[in-house]
């Protein structure tokens, strides 16, 4: 890609040309992006592909006063080829669907809050080969393990740069990189000849921060932890989620209910719950785009809108203002948007996303939810998905243990739950103080009382 000022005046001279183009042009959008990755791939533990490229490229959204939309993209940052693109979304809003609700894109921003911490120049730098070390370190682990038998494992990285033009005179460009690395470990009992699966991963703003072997060894306890299943019958006990449970059956579904365009179609459970008590006082979340150095953060979203820290939940109480909007939502609801734009890549139109989803600890710490449960369940995995429409949820427990007198024992196998998932925020009656991170989500130990388990024995 040519350098910024290049770019810039690329931009300009688009924006004219568009402009020139056709008299009923209302806005006209210009989004560059380039992109270096590296992605290297392990299977039965050892590495069986890697891959380094670059991906560049621009697209054009265009809307008149109907509020008719085209779109169209290219991978090659020319004047001609930005020109032909140009024309060719033209043409689309020229043949496109009245749309009245589509108001405007986004005015100028005179200021950006200031977000540390979101671009590491030893990952812009970085040769596939400097990873090696981190993929040796996967592989250490399972090699030095007498019930590890294959492993599964990515280490990848990315660094974007990327720049914002509109008519109305909004001009944002930023950089950013990440890295995340998994890892997947199959364990097994040979004397009962029983095998599982264990899995964990990490996404860091900053290669520092990556700690290889503590993933793989996470995955491989996970995996141990999930062997010699057994079968309970039906039962209504505590539920105990990890913070990947939590994620599951909390912070995911709670964010594709405020999207603003699942609320506006009334797609979502929460409609109509606005301004009303959905859960304990343990309830809390937020969605946080301004935190140093976190993976979900960043100054701007994908129309340049600046991004803020958004209160979503607070004492069990979803806020009148908890939805998450682009500027299209918002312009449906009369109000700004909440910088919630997403994108993909430069070949898609911006939709709805979360930032940095975060549902708050509390007071307890991971023992003391555990210690007074004379029976119950720690829910860690489910493959399982809620219906967003109705918050019903009924899923297999794919990685579960029995809890005892406190103490966590066997893993569960043929065991479901079921729950509509109001009643699970209601009935949260503990969190911890400690939680994890996976990449844009954090989240604690969650303890939920009386919930339908449903077994096979």
């Amino acid at each position: 890609m040519e350098d910024t000022r290049e770019i810039f005046s690329l931009a300009n001279a688009s924006l004219r040309f568009a402009e020139r183009r056709n008299a009923n042009l209302k806005n006209v959008e210009i989004f560059f992006c380039k992109n270096k990755y590296f992605n290297i791939e392990i299977e039965e533990n050892s590495v069986k592909n890697s891959e380094i490229g670059n991906d560049e490229g621009v697209s054009i959204r265009v809307i008149d006063n109907r509020g008719s939309l085209g779109f169209a993209f290219t991978n090659n940052i020319e004047k001609k080829s930005i020109e032909k693109i140009i024309k060719i979304a033209i043409k689309m809003m020229n043949a496109g669907t009245i749309d009245p609700d589509f108001k405007d894109l986004p005015n100028k921003y005179d200021n950006y809050p200031n977000v540390k911490g979101l671009f590491d120049k030893s990952l812009k730098d970085m040769k596939i080969e400097d990873s090696l070390i981190h993929v040796e370190e996967l592989i250490e682990v399972c090699n030095n393990d007498k019930l590890a038998i294959s492993q599964s494992a990515n280490f990848t990285s990315d660094y974007s740069k990327t720049y914002i033009f509109n008519s109305h005179g909004l001009e944002v460009q930023g950089k950013d990189t990440t890295c995340a690395i998994s890892s997947n470990i199959i364990v097994k009992n040979k004397v009962k000849n029983e095998t599982s699966f264990g899995y964990d991963w990490q996404s860091e703003r900053s290669l520092k921060n990556i700690n290889a072997k503590k993933i793989a060894l996470n995955a491989l306890e996970d995996a141990k932890r999930n062997l010699n299943r057994i079968k309970i019958k039906s039962t209504k006990v505590p539920l105990v989620l990890t913070p990947n449970g939590s994620i599951s059956l909390i912070l995911n579904p709670i964010a594709s209910a405020i999207n603003g365009e699942t609320f506006q179609y009334k797609r979502s459970f929460l409609v109509d719950k606005r301004n009303e008590i959905i859960g304990s006082k343990y309830l809390n979340i937020e969605d946080n785009a301004l935190i140093d150095g976190a993976v979900g953060s960043s100054y701007f979203d994908g129309e340049g809108v600046p991004c803020q820290n958004k209160k979503i939940i607070e004492d069990g109480r979803f806020l009148k203002a908890g939805l998450l909007h682009n500027s299209y939502t918002a312009a449906k609801d009369g109000i700004e948007s909440t910088g919630n734009a997403s994108r993909n890549s430069y070949s898609s139109i911006p939709s709805i996303g979360v930032t940095n989803f975060i549902m708050k600890p509390g007071d307890f710490t991971k023992e003391e939810l555990i210690s007074d449960i004379k029976e119950g369940i720690i829910l860690d995995y489910t493959g399982d998905s809620a219906n967003i429409s109705t918050g019903d949820f009924s899923g297999l427990i794919l990685h579960g243990n029995l809890i005892k007198n406190g103490v966590i024992k066997e893993s569960l196998n043929e065991t479901m739950i079921g729950i509509n998932l109001l009643d699970l925020f209601r009935n949260i009656d503990a969190v911890s103080k400690e939680f994890k991170l996976y990449g844009s989500y954090q989240a604690p130990y969650v303890r939920i009382k009386d919930v339908r388990i449903i077994g096979a024995a």
